[in-house]
């Protein structure tokens, strides 16, 4: 043996250094890069010499290049997200409330916000994509963090019980990527803690919290993707999973195409989505259900058992003007106040003054269709901070209704919309409710909704009109 690595050395020793810079390029388990830096002097100088240069190399080669770092940072960085990664493969992540699990959620969390800085690269549907995102689409397909295969155990008594926010956070981002993934199986298990999560009374779970109401409710937004994942992704639901199979992959959820930016801003024109409803009575029985027995009971999810996927077409309002926005709307909404106080108010009459929430909002106007019916939309879109380190969170407001003019306003059909628009801007989580009359929100009908950004479909005049501008280019 001492032999062989004597021969080893010798062989190594009387390559070019250029040479074995090459080969160590080859290397990509970081196990064979350290022990091909120990086999001799030669491979040890094509490691560490010329200022450590293989490193940010092969820093480049796996994750997006951050600005500033040394040649020394950058090795310690690729070898902490290396391994880090590769121990996370292998991590229950049900909480992600230890030492262990939490370290690797934070490598997650810093791919997600240093994506696409820099120039990106193209797939073959002509969307810009970046290697941070190769990584995590690898770890979601290799992980647990967003496909288990059993139901979350018992808390041990030396261990919390809740689920970390930031791991919450990860996974909504995380979700982009499931829709590409091919020959996966998704289970959602405990369903019916997320059923009973997104037809809760507004009053109990406030999409947004804080003195401000800018802290998004995680725990919620966490629920209500587990609940769309099992009609859209799991077969055995039977609901949603054969219409979205068909979709082609520019029609489907997909990852965001920007590097992540804080503040209001328009969103994509087209759109997708969903939404699910139960009957009155069943809600009602629904939220009577004692928590330690609500496991036995399970409803039948409305409209998404019979697989209705919509479309929706935005528009947006020119910088600094503002469309017409109802006193009424404003009154279930408050989508221009959103303060403790605005909710104390007694409902007014006259034209609410925007006001401006930390940023610039953003108003839009939508068209679609719901059960053979056109319907509109009108609303707002108003910054978030950034979320347990993750910028570009905005909160979305809008009011669905069946009007060509708000003269008659108090007689029209009002579905009003609430949620997140994901960092990226291309998907929305949120929770729909039933607004033409004064709402009780301790037990108001509602539920949950999910939209995602699509591509102009083949033949409409915004998908010529952006192949025209390819073709300029």
């Amino acid at each position: 043996m001492m032999h062989d690595r004597v021969s080893s050395a010798a062989a190594f020793n009387s390559l070019p250094i250029e040479l074995n810079k090459a080969i160590a390029h080859e290397l990509d388990l970081d196990k064979d890069i350290a022990t091909y830096r120990l086999i001799c002097r030669a491979t040890n100088d094509a490691i560490d010499a010329d200022n450590h240069s293989f490193w940010r190399a092969k820093f480049r080669k796996r994750f997006v290049l951050p600005n500033g770092k040394t040649n020394v940072e950058l090795q310690k960085l690729y070898q902490r997200r290396s391994n880090l990664l590769r121990r996370g493969v292998g991590y229950d992540l049900f909480r992600g409330n230890d030492d262990h699990e939490r370290l690797v959620v934070e490598v997650l969390r810093d791919l997600i916000v240093d994506s696409l800085r820099g120039p990106p690269e193209i797939d073959h549907h002509g969307r810009p994509y970046c290697k941070n995102q190769n990584r995590l689409r690898e770890f979601v397909r290799e992980s647990k963090v967003l496909l288990h295969d059993r139901r979350a155990p018992a808390p041990r008594e030396d261990e919390f019980g809740w689920i970390d926010q930031l791991l919450i956070a990860v996974k909504l981002m995380c979700a982009h990527f499931l829709f590409e993934l091919e020959g996966i199986s998704h289970h959602i298990f405990a369903i019916e803690e997320s059923q009973r999560a997104v037809y809760t009374a507004s009053s109990v779970a406030m999409l947004f919290y804080g003195e401000k109401k800018d802290q998004i409710n995680m725990d919620w937004m966490g629920h209500c993707l587990d609940f769309f994942r099992h009609h859209m992704m799991s077969e055995d639901a039977n609901t949603l999973f054969e219409n979205m199979s068909e979709l082609p992959a520019t029609q489907k959820p997909s990852p965001w195409r920007e590097a992540l930016r804080t503040g209001a801003r328009p969103l994509g024109r087209h759109w997708k989505g969903t939404y699910a409803f139960l009957d009155a009575p069943e809600i009602a029985k629904l939220r009577r259900l004692d928590p330690m027995k609500a496991s036995s009971e399970y409803f039948i999810d409305k409209n998404v058992d019979e697989g209705k996927i919509q479309s929706l077409e935005l528009d947006f309002a020119p910088k600094g003007k503002h469309m017409k926005w109802p006193q009424i709307f404003e009154d279930r909404l408050h989508s221009l106040d959103n303060s403790d106080e605005s909710h104390r108010r007694p409902q007014s009459k006259g034209k609410p003054k925007p006001t401006n929430r930390d940023g610039e909002n953003v108003q839009f106007v939508g068209t679609g269709e719901d059960l053979e019916d056109d319907f509109n939309a009108i609303g707002w879109l108003n910054p978030l901070p950034p979320q347990l380190g993750i910028p570009g969170w905005q909160r979305i407001t809008f009011m669905k209704h069946f009007m060509e003019d708000f003269d008659e306003i108090e007689q029209d059909n009002l579905w009003a919309y609430e949620g997140i628009v994901l960092p990226g801007d291309r998907m929305i989580l949120g929770r729909w409710w039933y607004a033409s009359e004064h709402v009780d929100s301790t037990r108001d009908y509602n539920g949950p909704f999910i939209l995602w950004a699509v591509d102009p479909e083949s033949g409409s005049e915004d998908s010529e009109k952006a192949n025209d501008d390819a073709a300029d280019e």
